[in-house]
């Protein structure tokens, strides 16, 4: 059986032996929903590499039995991506976290059809992105930006990710391989595609990736990309 997993924020300032209390949220599934018994072990994640383990003490607290820290992953996946609408964005966001993405950066594109707001990247998706993190025993939380432009997250790409790649129904080139480790840049456009404009530029800076013989949804497109490249 698994060991439970929950958040906790602090794990940077708590030392082994420390009697901590959780966020109002986590202990009611802790205590309530889970019904947590004295002397079980969780562990405790805080979404920047730490995994704590604890033991269920008296008085709705847990007790700090040790804490590592998960080395950073050799390959870093950034999802470039023009968010769909809400339900498709939440399959999208469990999915990144369960496959270990490691950034996130909204698109906003001539056709995109929702643009999130500030408070929703921080609010709403981080809580999404937490859930499937504490699912999946993912340490890393991924990094969430602030929506940007497709021209500004294009320049971000090429200065933060040697390899970038976006979805074709094309073979992808012999030339074009994929890394065994390093920032990879993967696109991903809206439910109506990306625009002539900025097809072309992908095409300049970005390799095309195979992913499938037919035109896919957008959370079918992003998360087998993130497989195929992760694999």
């Amino acid at each position: 059986m698994s060991i439970r997993k929950f958040r906790f924020d602090g794990l940077d300032k708590t030392a082994p032996g420390s009697l901590i209390s959780l966020e109002r949220g986590e202990v009611t599934q802790v205590f309530r929903i889970l019904r947590a018994r004295q002397g079980e072990t969780v562990e405790l994640l805080d979404g920047k590499g730490r995994i704590g383990t604890a033991v269920v003490s008296s008085e709705k607290q847990l007790r700090i039995e040790g804490i590592r820290m998960e080395s950073v992953p050799g390959k870093r996946i950034h999802l470039y991506l023009a968010p769909p609408r809400k339900q498709k964005m939440d399959t999208i966001l469990h999915g990144a976290a369960e496959l270990g993405v490691w950034r996130i950066v909204p698109l906003k594109c001539e056709f995109s059809v929702s643009e999130p707001g500030e408070n929703s990247v921080e609010g709403r998706w981080t809580d999404a992105l937490f859930e499937a993190c504490k699912q999946s025993g993912n340490p890393y939380l991924p990094l969430r930006e602030k929506p940007m432009s497709f021209d500004a997250a294009l320049q971000d790409a090429m200065n933060t990710c040697p390899f970038r790649f976006t979805g074709s129904v094309r073979d992808t080139p012999e030339g074009s391989v994929i890394p065994e480790n390093g920032d990879v840049a993967w696109f991903v456009g809206p439910e109506g595609g990306f625009s002539p404009h900025e097809l072309q530029l992908l095409e300049e800076k970005t390799s095309p990736l195979k992913i499938g013989r037919w035109i896919l949804r957008v959370e079918t497109a992003a998360l087998a990309g993130i497989v195929r490249l992760l694999s």
